[in-house]
């Protein structure tokens, strides 16, 4: 037996999660399945299984997975990352419940069998999801945006810039002890980002009163200058964050002591000619920076 296998068939199943997972999926599948596919109901149960998977935060039990039959065909992916493919499409709809967002592509009236090319991360102060996704009409992004708003657990929602063509980037700001989880579901294809109040956190997870440190610029407009930044450190994965009075910030990095941010800071000026953009700073587990 190898060692994915072996790790996949023994994953501790919490049993309150399971339950919930299973009902809310059975919930999903009957709605779904009045207005669309038959075939659907096959794939809110794998939904509902592979929910579990997530928890588990094993890569390579998604691998292993993956030889599920029905898994394999009806769950392409479940991770934090990318995702999708290339997939034409006309609209979108989207379905909105109190704390969870489903989004369908439709190519001539029907649902596409794979959603589009999409990344997503999560940063922690502020608690946010960062959420590009290929093709979207700026038409079709307003109505994202309002329907994302319109979700409990959701502070904010707002643009930012992409470097990518064909490309529209947003982020969500979770309240506080809010967390998400992502699904991308094939045949037929769609995208749910759901939201949950986390009642408590694990030895490895940050609490709200934890600091968390990171370099910034100062504010600025989501213009030219932000542009630029973006470009010159995209090497660096950095994020855009919107600040109380409305400007914008870039960051790299999360670290846990002041040590260690004004170690990575050391090494980014040597590399980028001082890097005098940047500076140390820090914030606790989901605050927003005030300018």
């Amino acid at each position: 037996m190898s060692a994915e296998k072996f790790a996949y068939e023994n994953i501790e199943i919490p049993d309150d999660r399971l339950i919930q997972a299973i009902y809310d999926g059975m919930g999903k599948g009957v709605r779904i399945r009045r207005r669309r596919y038959l075939v659907r109901s096959l794939g809110a149960a794998a939904a509902a299984f592979i929910l579990l998977l997530c928890s588990a935060n094993i890569p390579a039990v998604y691998a292993y997975a993956c030889e599920v039959p029905i898994l394999g065909e009806f769950v392409r992916a479940l991770h934090i990352g990318r995702g999708g493919e290339k997939t034409l499409h006309e609209a979108i709809e989207t379905e909105v419940s109190q704390n969870e967002l489903v989004i369908y592509f439709i190519n001539e009236g029907r649902t596409t069998e794979t959603v589009v090319p999409y990344e997503v991360q999560h940063y922690l102060a502020p608690s946010r999801i960062e959420l590009a996704l290929n093709s979207l009409t700026e038409e079709e992004y307003q109505n994202l945006e309002e329907q994302i708003r319109r979700m409990k657990g959701v502070g904010d929602v707002y643009r930012t810039i992409s470097l990518e063509e064909n490309e529209i980037s947003f982020v969500l700001v979770l309240e506080r002890l809010y967390d998400y989880e992502v699904m991308e579901q094939a045949f037929p294809g769609m995208l749910s980002i759901r939201l949950y109040q986390d009642a408590y956190f694990t030895a490895e997870e940050k609490a709200p009163e934890q600091r968390v440190y990171y370099l910034r610029t100062k504010g600025m407009e989501q213009g030219e200058e932000l542009k630029k930044l973006l470009k010159r450190y995209e090497n660096e994965s950095p994020t855009q964050v919107k600040t109380q009075e409305g400007s914008f910030i870039l960051t790299i990095g999360e670290f846990s002591s002041e040590k260690e941010a004004e170690n990575r800071l050391k090494e980014l000026q040597e590399e980028y000619a001082g890097a005098t953009e940047f500076m140390v700073s820090y914030g606790m587990v989901k605050e927003i920076p005030e300018r």
